[in-house]
């Protein structure tokens, strides 16, 4: 168990407390423990020029997987090449679709993970 979470969370993991009472007891109780997890940068692939890590992935968001991104905009497709810790919280390295001249252009950008969504489209 904490292989698991230390694969999705990170290194850093809080002790984890034994549970005590029936079944639906301890499912609350490791449910509260899940639930006060906070996300982390993993599986750190490669650096930023600078030397400012840049990783695979950020709680559910992974590196090469579609979003929606950028809600100041119209949504489009972004797709995340990786997550590095910026100096106001987790950014994405993105590439998004751009309608330029009735045509899709690809271009990059860096986006807050607080501003990309799981698209409910399925990749081709």
């Amino acid at each position: 168990m904490r292989a698991a979470l230390t694969h999705r969370y990170g290194p850093t993991l809080p002790d984890p407390q034994e549970t005590s009472g029936g079944v639906g007891m301890q499912r609350s109780q490791l449910g509260a423990f899940l639930n006060g997890l906070k996300p982390a940068l993993r599986d750190q692939i490669g650096q930023h020029a600078n030397g400012t890590p840049l990783y695979r992935a950020y709680g559910w968001i992974e590196a090469t997987l579609l979003y929606r991104a950028a809600p100041a905009l119209p949504s489009r497709k972004a797709r995340v090449l990786s997550v590095f810790n910026g100096p106001g919280g987790p950014i994405a390295d993105v590439e998004v679709e751009e309608i330029m001249r009735d045509r899709t252009k690809i271009c990059p950008r860096w986006v807050s993970v607080r501003d990309l969504h799981p698209s409910v489209e399925v990749p081709a």
